[in-house]
């Protein structure tokens, strides 16, 4: 049969032992990211509590031999109590120690390190140290340590908030059992009593971390705790197993159920202990969920901190830019992380303490930033797709003042050339027709009277275009007489429509010069209609058509045809279009684009046109 009370004390330190060493390692490599106000005494006792713990599992296994050893494990029992007693201080005078308190902790440092090591070097025989042999000193040091300590506790006067009161009373609570076993230890103690105090300073040790640093070991202990006690009880269920094959059996079960139990155990804790409503896997993918369908950094802020506090229960602020906090939790129990984007600190994460006071954990800290590293990967995206909005509009103003500017090269280009056509036509008829010759020289003034107008205004109702098309149009049968006829078929509905000035009269000056200015019976015609959500423009001619090799982009080194189309793109962009078809008959030039909400300049333009029309 087993001894059990043995193994449930090599039990206590194995686990103290490696609990402690884990915490000791991650806790020094953890320092850099602590603020250099921050008290080391609470690193420097889980350090000590390592070594002390590891001692005791070495002697109570029979390995401990030799000075060195022996004379670690005294000293850093003799450490234990002078760094709980500064504990306790530190807690008690809030980090204001006066100049009493310094003197205790000094003399208690000074007076264990001497008397432990002397204990030590008189236990091996090197040194006789008189009056020290009988003498328990870690009793002695452990009870002359807690009986300030409590009374110090019992004696504090500084307003406490509920949390600091909760810290006092367990403070209390482990103290008083401590000191009554330091006391029972300077006699003839039994094995129980000699051991208890190492699970007294492993209780204190637990209660410290949790009001002090519970964020980043707490639930560490708490799960991997009771893994460890899942643990030795699966070790001892072995160990009562009778036959051979019961025990293999057995523990060919366990390792087969370990990894599920590991989950459940996991599970239980977060859900019932810590209260956690989602697993870290599945608050990621709500987190996810909820923040891929922002468009906009404001939409992403929201979506953030509702997600947030459907995991954490806490309210949670989003920041985009400014201060970034660190990766720590703040004095008041909040927690806090940055946000990286574009490899770049680009906001941060603060979630407010918990309304029913759960603390947050090492687990809530790193799940924290696994979901601001999701955040972040989010926010690179909205950031670019904003970027390449502005850049798209940029690009759109652009392509307006290209329109603009290629606008008065149009008129700068026809203003000289369709004058001088114009009074060369009129300074014929004067002679022969003078009526016809007044009736032109009107129709001349109006052209340019429209012309002069849309200098400065980019848009005009079809019908407007129109009437500026027509009275070029009456121009050039002036010019051309019966060589020229026009037919012109206006849909009343397009009429209203606001399109693009002089978009109309290059394509009818193009038709005239390279369609029918060597024919005899020439024909121009010009449709304009609505087809759904497009207007339909056509211009036609009788002519010979373009020849095989024509492109826009070589045609008229930037006017004409490619001028319109450009100007069309500019407002448009890829949804409009410009196409001809040439055949035996004829050829046809034909825009189209959308009938579409036009924007407040371009609304103002028409309204100031039909303004100056009055």
């Amino acid at each position: 049969m087993p001894d059990f009370s043995y193994l449930a004390s090599l039990a206590v330190f194995t686990f103290g032992a490696l609990a402690l060493s884990v915490l000791t390692v991650f806790y020094w490599t953890e320092r850099r990211r602590r603020s250099a106000t921050q008290s080391a005494v609470l690193r420097i006792f889980t350090l000590v509590c390592a070594i002390a713990f590891v001692n005791n599992l070495l002697d109570q296994t029979g390995m401990l031999q030799g000075v060195g050893p022996v004379l670690v494990r005294d000293l850093s029992a003799g450490l234990l109590p002078a760094l709980i007693l500064h504990l306790v201080v530190e807690f008690v005078s809030h980090g204001r120690r006066g100049p009493g308190w310094l003197g205790i902790l000094v003399a208690f440092y000074g007076g264990g390190s001497v008397a432990s090591v002397a204990a030590g070097l008189d236990e091996t025989g090197l040194l006789s140290v008189p009056g020290i042999a009988g003498v328990h000193v870690p009793a002695v040091l452990l009870l002359g340590a807690t009986m300030p300590a409590i009374l110090g506790l019992a004696m504090m006067r500084r307003p406490l908030r509920p949390g600091e009161r909760s810290y006092r009373r367990a403070l209390i609570a482990v103290l008083i059992p401590m000191l009554v076993c330091a006391a029972a230890n300077l006699g003839e103690p039994g094995a129980l009593v000699r051991q208890l105090p190492d699970y007294l300073v492993l209780a204190f040790f637990c209660v410290t971390l949790y009001f002090r640093e519970r964020l980043a070991f707490i639930d560490l202990l708490v799960k991997r705790g009771a893994f460890f006690a899942t643990g030795l009880a699966i070790l001892f269920g072995s160990l009562l197993a009778g036959a051979f094959w019961m025990r293999s059996v057995y523990g060919i079960g366990i390792l087969l159920l370990g990894p599920l139990v590991y989950e459940r155990i996991d599970r239980a804790i977060d859900a019932v202990w810590l209260r956690r409503p989602y697993a870290p896997i599945e608050a990621e993918r709500q987190f996810i969920r909820e923040i891929q369908a922002a468009a906009t950094e404001d939409e992403l802020r929201t979506a953030a901190g509702r997600g947030l506090e459907a995991i954490f229960r806490a309210k949670p602020e989003v920041r985009f830019g400014g201060v970034v906090s660190k990766d720590e939790a703040v004095e008041d129990g909040s927690l806090a992380t940055s946000v990286e984007a574009n490899s770049s600190n680009a906001g941060s994460i603060v979630v407010a303490p918990r309304p029913d006071g759960i603390p947050f954990l090492s687990d809530d800290r790193r799940l924290l930033q696994s979901l601001a590293g999701a955040l972040g990967v989010v926010l690179e995206n909205v950031q670019f797709r904003a970027d390449r909005r502005r850049q798209e509009e940029r690009e759109q103003q652009l392509r307006w003042l290209t329109s603009r500017a290629e606008l008065k090269a149009l008129r700068a280009q026809i203003n000289p050339h369709f004058l001088f056509n114009a009074l060369s036509v009129i300074a014929g008829l004067i002679q022969y027709d003078p009526e016809l010759a007044a009736g032109t020289i009107d129709e001349l003034a109006q052209v340019f009277r429209y012309t002069l107008r849309k200098s400065t205004h980019e848009w005009a109702p079809l019908a407007e275009e129109m009437e500026f098309v027509a009275a070029y149009l009456r121009i050039e049968q002036a010019r051309f007489g019966e060589r020229l006829k026009v037919e012109l078929q206006i849909d009343p509905a397009a009429c209203p429509i606001p399109i693009p000035a002089m978009s109309i009269q290059p394509l009818i000056e193009n038709a005239i010069k390279h369609g029918i200015s060597g024919r005899q019976d020439g024909i121009v015609g010009l449709r304009a209609a609505l087809d759904g959500e497009l207007v339909s423009i056509e211009v036609f001619d009788n002519g010979p058509g373009f020849p095989p090799e024509f492109s826009l982009e070589d045609y008229g080194e930037g006017h004409g045809l490619r001028n319109v189309m450009e100007r069309l793109r500019g407002y448009y962009g890829e949804a409009a279009r410009l196409w001809w078809k040439c055949g035996p008959d004829g050829t046809v030039v034909g825009l189209t684009f959308p009938q579409c909400t036009l924007s407040s300049a371009a609304i103002g333009d028409t309204n100031r046109a039909r303004s100056d029309r009055r």
